[in-house]
């Protein structure tokens, strides 16, 4: 009886009045999908492949029951209405029981998500199946990061990449001067290795994070740089490049510069080994070394100032107008009536400690020939100073004591100790309008004024004993 009612549905399909065939009524094929008396099973119904009753979806040599050619199907596994461009099938009607279409433009027909009409997301696949993933997202460049520092290698295309989501080991810093080296990368601590950590470009530039110590700024002193002494000592350890080997290494480096001797602090300013030493205090022993500061001598035209000595109140050497005399060391020569000015400075940067109340001027000057031209000339008094005069500079304009003497005009030989802070017998003292610093004394002056004869021009040759100088 079942044979018949089958027979008849599948007719009455095959007549054309149903719109779709019901896979769930009494024409359905059995389990497994077989069909009874030599029939098809076809999309879930019985029917006769090219004759009755006629198939609703299997086509005989590309034509169907109604004469019309096929139709290529294709699967639609995952609904998302494009199909598996890999699965087309002829069809004469799409089936209802698996999902059918006759697009064949999905390119994952097992992720709904992924389609034609889908919108691009940022995920490294290709959402909308045009052939290109993630396009018209906004995209970075990442740099491989081999090293796990943070940082990557600009290096080329193997190392630099576009996406507008992060791929896996890579960031997007560049820089990365040492690829394989996790503690080099910008910004990472310097080391006395030879190797530039920080990727600045220089290997072993300052600071260090493993050697470099502070300095004059009071901070540690950790080492003692070799051959140094005094307070040149006092070092910290710094990468110094080796120019045999080619290598950075810490050194011990002077971190105290040599500095004017600092009278009675008990240390060796000044780095000769010895404590509150001359030239720095005391001034030099010597006038006549080398080392002890710079000698100018100058002719200055007479000027009656009007002050005790008759001299300008400020120190002479660099006074405008000033004529260069010779200075033969240890010989000084002129010629002439006028002031003679001979002139020690301390060397440039420092000064002389002066401020002991003993300090004094050992003066040696000896006229061996006398005065060339002497008739109606000589040492004279008053304006023509009778001995020579000692002016001690400081460092500022009108900061100096003067000393001139009032004794028996000068013959041939001048020794004397002129103690500087007060006048010594047969002496007068001048103070400038500035109060002298005596820590800090910048030259010493010696001036001489030789009578001019009537005629001609009178001219002298002093010669400094090495005696000469600071007691």
């Amino acid at each position: 009886m079942r044979g018949v009612t089958v027979a008849l549905a599948l007719m009455a399909l095959g007549s054309g009045c149903l719109s779709a065939w019901n896979v769930s009524g009494p024409w359905a094929c059995a389990e497994g999908d077989t069909c009874a008396g030599g029939l098809t099973c076809d999309d879930g119904v019985c029917c006769l492949p090219g004759g009755t009753p006629a198939c609703p979806t299997l086509p005989v040599g590309g034509v169907c029951a109604n004469g019309q050619a096929a139709t290529i199907f294709y699967r639609d596994r995952d609904g998302d209405g494009a199909g598996d461009p890999a699965t087309g099938r002829p069809f004469c009607a799409a089936p209802v029981k698996e999902r059918w279409v006759s697009t064949a433009t999905d390119c994952n027909d097992a992720d709904p998500t992924i389609s034609p009409t889908a919108s691009e997301r940022c995920n490294a696949i290709d959402d909308d199946c045009d052939g290109v993933i993630d396009n018209g997202l906004l995209r970075t460049r990442w740099y491989v990061d081999e090293d796990h520092d943070g940082y990557g290698h600009d290096c080329d295309a193997g190392c630099v990449l576009e996406a507008c989501a992060q791929p896996d080991g890579s960031v997007d810093r560049p820089g990365d001067c040492a690829p394989l080296d996790a503690g080099a990368h910008p910004g990472a601590p310097e080391y006395c290795n030879g190797v530039d950590d920080n990727c600045n470009g220089l290997a072993d530039d300052p600071p260090f994070a493993d050697v470099e110590t502070p300095g004059f700024d009071g901070g540690v002193f950790d080492c003692t740089p070799v051959g140094l002494q005094g307070v040149c000592a006092r070092g910290g350890l710094q990468c110094v490049l080796d120019p045999v080997t080619r290598h950075s290494a810490p050194t011990c480096v002077p971190r105290v510069a040599p500095q004017p001797e600092l009278c009675g602090d008990g240390l060796d300013n000044d780095c000769d080994g010895v404590v509150d030493d001359a030239p720095g205090c005391g001034g030099p022993r010597s006038v006549l070394d080398v080392r002890a500061g710079s000698v100018r001598a100058v002719r200055l035209a007479i000027v009656d100032a009007g002050t005790p000595s008759h001299l300008p109140p400020r120190c002479l050497a660099a006074e405008p107008g000033a004529q260069p005399m010779a200075w033969l060391n240890p010989s000084w020569v002129g010629s002439g009536g006028a002031w003679h000015v001979w002139s020690l400075s301390a060397p440039p940067g420092l000064t002389w400690d002066l401020s002991a109340a003993s300090a004094a001027l050992e003066l040696d000057l000896a006229l061996p020939s006398g005065l060339i031209n002497p008739a109606a000339g000589g040492w004279g008094t008053s304006t023509w100073f009778p001995n020579p005069v000692v002016t001690v500079c400081g460092l500022k304009p009108g900061e100096y004591v003067r000393l001139f003497p009032v004794a028996t005009p000068f013959t041939g030989n001048f020794e004397r100790a002129v103690t500087l802070w007060s006048a010594p017998a047969g002496w007068q003292s001048e103070f400038g309008p500035v109060t002298l610093d005596r820590r800090h004394v910048a030259s010493v002056e010696v001036v001489v004024s030789p009578l001019p004869p009537a005629t001609g021009t009178v001219t002298f040759d002093l010669v400094f004993s090495n005696d000469a100088g600071f007691r």
